[in-house]
């Protein structure tokens, strides 16, 4: 009893698809914990600006790279969004280090801030090349 064409296809269809589903995504942010969450949110709405009306904060994302650092997504009139940083990898005393909005910032701005692997994994965008207007993935 052999193997016939279409049960080989399929055999490897399975191989490869279990092989994709155990490597890792080249982005490996996290979600926050609940406690992670509520510094981060509460920071993001402190800092954005409301002068038109209320921001809206639609989540934050944890860095695995550095877990110092994590992108809170905050929504209002020129802004769109805080990185943040803590002292020690754990813990809730997170400080604001950058701000998005109002147009697309530099990465010579982010990568101030942040080593280009947490930016990769944050994925923070900025203009790449502001002579030919080129953006992308500041990481």
């Amino acid at each position: 009893m052999g193997f016939t064409r279409n049960s080989s296809l399929v055999a490897l269809a399975v191989v490869a698809g279990a092989l994709c589903a155990a490597v890792p995504s080249a982005e490996a942010a996290r979600r926050p914990t609940r406690a992670e969450g509520t510094a981060i949110k509460r920071l993001a709405l402190e800092v954005c600006p409301t002068p038109v009306g209320p921001c809206r904060y639609s989540g934050a994302r944890v860095s695995t790279r550095n877990p110092r650092f994590a992108w809170a997504n905050a929504i209002g009139e020129g802004f769109s969004g805080a990185l943040v940083k803590r002292p020690r990898p754990h813990g809730t005393n997170f400080k604001v280090v950058g701000t998005g909005g109002g147009g697309i910032s530099s990465c010579s701005y982010w990568r101030k801030r942040a080593p280009r692997p947490v930016l990769r994994d944050l994925r923070i965008g900025g203009l790449l090349n502001a002579a030919a207007g080129t953006s992308g993935n500041c990481g």
